[in-house]
């Protein structure tokens, strides 16, 4: 990792860094896509392909084009957000622990550096997956999708996170598995550890190459906190 400033704290993705969530995102998709649909969303539009925010994105434009109002648009993109929110909340009670990443967040925490999450979920449920596994004690802030209106990798969700714990975007190492983590690192000149996961889809684009380091799912947790070292 490239000399640059002392990190004061680490900002943590939660689903498949921290924890794996285990959500049926193909049931989760499904159920977004029918609501959609309801109100009219051709199905071109839509596949089970795409993430969910990419099915919500491309139905608003659709909706816009009818002429729906944005109250309109904001009900029914909240009535998406509700049945994604019950899938999520069954998943978080059954969430397990990534192997060994205790002992990285005991690390940090012997080190005095603050600990944060910044993730899709809803906060309740990232609340709730993190005492499935024992981890809550060690953060002092979780992000999710009810906390900010826009997400990473847009630098707001992380520019919150780092006023919120009164620290420069560049004393922040961010630690992820998906191009959007390390896109918002970059976004906003922290510094960013893409792990690698073998998840599907997610160790792609660019942006994961650009990581100051990629650390391998076997090498958790002695190359990780070296790393943080």
């Amino acid at each position: 990792m490239q000399k640059r400033k002392r990190i004061k704290a680490i900002i943590w993705d939660l689903d498949g860094t921290l924890i794996y969530f285990n959500i049926d995102f193909l049931r989760a998709r499904h159920e977004a896509i029918k609501i959609l649909k309801k109100y009219g969303v051709p199905k071109p539009f839509l596949s089970v392909e795409f993430s969910i925010l990419d099915n919500v994105a491309k139905s608003r434009d659709y909706f816009n084009t009818q002429g729906f109002s944005e109250k309109k648009i904001e009900k029914i993109v909240n009535e998406v957000d509700s049945v994604i929110t019950k899938v999520e909340h069954e998943a978080a009670q059954k969430a397990i622990m990534v192997k060994g990443i205790n002992q990285v967040l005991e690390y940090a925490k012997a080190k005095k550096l603050k600990q944060a999450i910044f993730t899709f979920n809803k906060r309740k449920n990232a609340e709730i997956s993190l005492r499935t596994v024992n981890l809550t004690q060690f953060f002092e802030l979780i992000v999710g999708r009810d906390n900010v209106n826009n997400l990473k990798p847009h630098p707001k969700h992380l520019t919150y996170i780092c006023n919120k714990l009164k620290i420069n975007p560049s004393e922040a190492l961010v630690i992820g598995d998906s191009s959007r983590d390390i896109e918002a690192a970059i976004n906003v000149g922290a510094y960013s550890i893409a792990l690698n996961t073998k998840k599907p889809n997610f160790f792609t684009g660019e942006s994961m190459k650009k990581a100051d380091k990629i650390i391998q799912l076997n090498e958790i947790p002695l190359k990780l906190i070296e790393a943080v070292e």
